[in-house]
């Protein structure tokens, strides 16, 4: 095993390292040939070169510094190469543990040379997570969103669309790398360390897994933060009161899901709070002082076990609400973002008519099959004309009105049947439908926004069907699958065949199809006409009969010989 830090110490007493050696930086020479690999030929004028040699210096030989600064000058003007040198023989550098200043000065440098203040506020907001951790885009959002970080922006589906370009700008000055999901990035661990830093310059503090946290929260306090962030942290217990009146954004990230002790007292003192975000904790009820939160514009409860919340309604100026992974009993009249529930109170959700994103899956599946019930049913979605994004479960296909057409969706993962479980799914995909347990799915065909949602699917998932015996020809209107990506078909003992039966194998079933999943399968792939030599992998933009699929799994049961 090999172990890494930018600690000798700390390898030696707490990870009892038995060989340890020093990995030795770039020399001059390396570190220059990747800083005019970066760069081209652009640093080889007789203007630029000298300028360049001495900010290359001053990168200390570490990658990530080289690598952070030649991006953050690509296409700059000479002046700005003057002044970039200028900041770095100037700065005074703060003293950070087992970090060179030149280091720390040169990713600074890129920090500095963004043009952009929201690109800015974002790299800070980065900082207030646990090194090492994923970032997810989507809290990125909400937090932005609710912070007022980005100007001119009016809709999630905009703010959604800054975000991405913020990020993008943050990537390709190397202050942000891609995470290993889609919808997540993440730090390098040098990179966060100088981010923690520029944010604590800004008030906004990343709290440390220090053994004494209510100490270090009242040194916090003392200097009048903006931002504070508990990342990850095992802690039982908060002061009882945060009294800080510039606080803006609170965020706790709690480690495990053991029960903590909040205060009805804790959030007196700082109605300033827009944001507010606790991930992992169980509350019997939420602390009474939340109701003071008149400016409160994003609330986020993540992960957390939930009883009565109906303080919330309180939060008059609240936009952003999620409690996504939460569990809730009952949700009271008062709120409207709904996950993890049991009951929602029927001619509720179609008071949201702003409402853009829906996010159900997992939570709620009770839906009454008639408007006027005891519980929400379908029918209400339709007066949601901005929603841009929904994630639902539905029991009985029966229950799916007719004219449900969402003409604004782009983002849905949808379950027609008994169970959720969403676990597989293809991480860069944004519609997926699902069908389990059903019986006489071409049934479907007769709900026109089903047959819609099926058209437009990048992933369909197909589990335990009965009565079907020809997947395609059962859910396919004649135009084929133009979007389709992923196809898994698991448990499905019926079925005999995919594709076609005689006389009925089509061109350009699944023109895009990447890949098949087969699971406890026993049926053959295509009957009838096969697929010609052209319908493979990369030449699949050829005329093809019906497949054109790069990868097919195949697990338990061989298909018949």
């Amino acid at each position: 095993m090999i172990l890494t830090s930018r600690n000798r110490d700390l390898l030696e007493r707490d990870m009892n390292s038995q060989k340890n050696f020093l990995i030795e930086v770039l020399s001059k020479e390396e570190a220059l040939q990747l800083f005019e690999n970066i760069l081209g030929d652009s640093t080889k004028t007789s203007t630029i070169q000298p300028i360049a040699d001495e900010i290359v210096k001053r990168c200390g030989g570490l990658p990530v510094a080289v690598t952070t600064v030649a991006n953050a000058l690509k296409s700059k003007s000479l002046d700005i190469w003057k002044d970039a040198l200028s900041q770095l023989r100037s700065s005074n550098p703060r003293e950070i543990d087992g970090m060179d200043k030149n280091v720390y000065t040169s990713i600074e440098l890129s920090y500095n040379l963004l043009a952009s203040k929201e690109a800015k506020s974002l790299f800070r907001l980065c900082g207030l997570y646990n090194e090492g951790h994923a970032i997810q885009v989507a809290s990125l959002l909400r937090y932005g969103m609710g912070w007022g970080l980005f100007k001119n922006v009016y809709t999630l589906e905009e703010a959604r669309s800054r975000v991405h370009r913020l990020i993008d700008n943050l990537k390709s000055s190397c202050l942000l790398l891609d995470g290993d999901g889609k919808d997540e990035v993440k730090m390098h661990d040098v990179i966060h360390v100088v981010a923690v830093s520029i944010a604590t310059e800004e008030q906004m503090f990343n709290i440390p897994n220090v053994a004494d946290v209510e100490k270090k929260m009242e040194e916090t306090k003392q200097k009048g933060p903006i931002a504070i962030s508990l990342p990850h942290r095992d802690i039982q217990e908060l002061p009882e009161r945060l009294q800080c009146p510039n606080l803006e954004l609170f965020l706790l990230f709690r480690k495990g899901y053991g029960s903590m002790q909040i205060s009805d007292l804790f959030f007196e003192g700082t109605e300033e709070v827009k944001v507010l975000s606790l991930t992992g904790v169980r509350f019997s009820s939420l602390p009474s002082s939340l109701g003071r939160l008149f400016n409160l514009q994003t609330l986020c409860l993540g992960g957390c076990r939930l009883k009565d919340i109906a303080i919330v309604g309180q939060l008059k100026k609240l936009e952003i609400l999620s409690f996504r992974d939460s569990y809730i009993e009952e949700l009271p009249h008062e709120i409207g973002q709904l996950t993890r529930l049991v009951v929602i109170a029927p001619n509720l959700i179609s008071k949201f008519s702003q409402l853009e994103e829906l996010y159900m899956g997992d939570s709620f599946s009770q839906w009454d099959k008639v408007e006027g019930g005891s519980n929400a049913s379908l029918a209400e979605l339709k007066g949601l004309s901005k929603l841009t994004t929904l994630e639902i479960q539905v029991r009985d296909a029966q229950i799916l009105p007719q004219d449900l057409v969402l003409v604004e969706l782009q983002r849905y993962k949808i379950c027609i049947g008994e169970a959720w479980r969403m676990w597989g799914v293809t991480s860069e995909i944004s519609r997926l439908v699902r069908l389990h347990g059903l019986e006489n799915v071409s049934t479907l065909l007769e709900n026109y926004g089903m047959k819609m949602l099926l058209k437009e699917a990048e992933e369909i998932h197909l589990n335990e069907l009965k009565g079907v015996q020809n997947a395609v020809h059962e859910l396919d209107d004649g135009e084929g699958f133009p979007r389709l990506k992923h196809l898994r078909v698991e448990s499905c003992s019926e079925i005999l065949h995919i594709v076609g039966s005689v006389g009925r194998v089509r061109r350009k079933v699944f023109p895009l199809l990447e890949s098949l999943s087969l699971k406890k399968a026993s049926f053959v792939i295509l009957h009838g006409q096969k697929p010609t030599a052209a319908s493979k992998g990369p030449e699949r933009e050829k005329p093809t009969t019906s497949l054109g699929f790069n990868e097919i799994i195949a697990a338990d049961d061989p298909a018949p010989k």
